[in-house]
């Protein structure tokens, strides 16, 4: 099952950019309002409008968050929605750190494994202790948690046989993964 679309991201920014919009409208429409009838800008109608900029300053710093990221390629993410078994995938995921925010093209879950997939080798690399460590404590086994570099689509490709195979299984652990992998994204 598709937890995250290929067009997530592109779809957060523009969702987050709409809220911040509208969120403006609605201060702006506050603080004329309150000028027409008292008028003068001294008036609680300004205070509320004061208040109401933080809903814009929190979306407009998830847009940018967002911003920096952008979807994996839609040719890779079909070949990994396509595949015959049952798991769960995310597209373009994103995993804040407190040292680092880790961006991964592609991450499949099944119920004996997890695999982390993206064009990256630097950021594999710098995925793979941090991943290792939080899956650890979360009681996940280092043997579970694959780490696939995979820079066009014949590596995807690859990738696909190797995860249909253990696609095939299907236990409750499964959700038990997804939840974790839940847990982590921002």
């Amino acid at each position: 099952m598709i937890k995250q679309s290929k067009d997530y991201i592109k779809e957060k920014k523009k969702q987050h950019f709409i809220k911040a919009i509208v969120w403006a409208l609605v201060i702006i429409a506050i603080v004329t309002i309150g000028y027409f009838y008292n008028k003068t800008s001294a008036s609680y109608f300004t205070v509320a409008a004061a208040v109401l900029s933080l809903p814009v300053a929190l979306h407009l710093t998830r847009y940018f968050a967002y911003g920096k990221y952008q979807d994996p390629q839609h040719k890779h993410s079909q070949m990994l929605d396509q595949m015959k078994g049952s798991f769960d995938v995310y597209h373009g995921a994103i995993i804040p750190d407190s040292t680092l925010t880790l961006y991964i093209e592609h991450i499949v879950v099944t119920s004996r494994n997890i695999y982390f997939i993206g064009k990256s080798q630097e950021m594999l690399a710098q995925a793979k202790p941090v991943l290792n460590l939080r899956m650890r404590n979360k009681g996940m086994e280092e043997a579970k948690l694959h780490y696939i570099y995979a820079e066009n689509g014949k590596a995807i490709k690859n990738a696909t046989v190797r995860i249909e195979r253990d696609a095939c299984f299907t236990s409750e652990a499964l959700e038990q993964n997804t939840k974790i992998i839940d847990g982590m994204l921002m």
